[in-house]
């Protein structure tokens, strides 16, 4: 199979294409640019966004964004990669066949932009009152007979006891009955029942109607706050 039909037939799979070799580039469009002959990456990805990467830095030097219109050729023997996308297009020739690499990549993560659970609970533990005044950690991640783990676990301003529950997004009505066997457990063990209180962004309404009816309250904590805490100890740990 020659260069040009391993390259479309990875796009039409959907693949991730990566050549590496000698080019130049053109840009036509709002304005007008042109590289000259060096050693670059080529990465055109499933969704038709092209970029084109110098040896060094972490931006492109050239790019098109997703939704291309990409045309590929050979012209006198050397492979041509264009890319349009409405006025705008981008031209890439490579002045020797280029190494090519094509992948079969599934990612379906979330991105996490700010604080993940673990961060939030630090967040926490360092500043209490994120949850209300006058709460008092004791304990984190302290193990439960049958339900799991509490996220943290302490006093409120008047000695009761406290269990609190992180969730980086959308309090469930799911989060609310796992809080509840929490609350549960430690009633049996303690012989006394103790606060139970969701610290989230938000909640479902179903989530607040399970609150409303098992006692457990809601405290609206959002990864963002709790990053800026993070990041205000860290600087002060810098600091010291």
């Amino acid at each position: 199979m020659s260069l040009i039909e391993a390259v479309r037939r990875g796009l039409a799979n959907g693949s991730v294409i990566v050549m590496a070799g000698p080019c130049t580039v053109v840009y036509e469009g709002r304005g007008a640019s042109r590289l000259g002959l060096g050693e670059r990456l080529v990465i055109i990805k499933r969704d038709r966004s092209i970029l084109v990467h110098r040896p060094v830095g972490h931006e492109p030097v050239n790019w098109q964004p997703p939704g291309s219109a990409l045309e590929l050729r050979v012209e006198e023997g050397r492979l041509v990669v264009r890319a349009s996308n409405g006025d705008e297009s981008l031209k890439i020739l490579f002045t020797e066949e280029p190494s090519l690499v094509v992948y079969n990549l599934n990612d379906t993560a979330e991105f996490e932009m700010f604080a993940s659970e673990q961060e939030m609970k630090r967040a926490v533990l360092a500043e209490p009152s994120l949850i209300e005044e006058g709460f008092k950690p004791v304990e984190d991640e302290r193990p439960v007979k049958e339900a799991g783990r509490v996220d943290v676990l302490g006093l409120d301003r008047n000695g009761v006891l406290t269990v609190v529950e992180l969730k980086r997004k959308t309090a469930t009505g799911g989060d609310v009955r796992q809080l509840v066997s929490y609350l549960n457990d430690l009633e049996r063990e303690f012989g006394r029942r103790p606060r139970g209180i969701i610290a989230a962004p938000s909640a479902t309404k179903t989530a607040i109607r399970e609150m409303s009816s098992s006692g457990v309250e809601f405290k609206c904590l959002t990864p963002r706050r709790c990053m800026e805490v993070n990041r205000r100890l860290r600087g002060l740990d810098s600091y010291l």
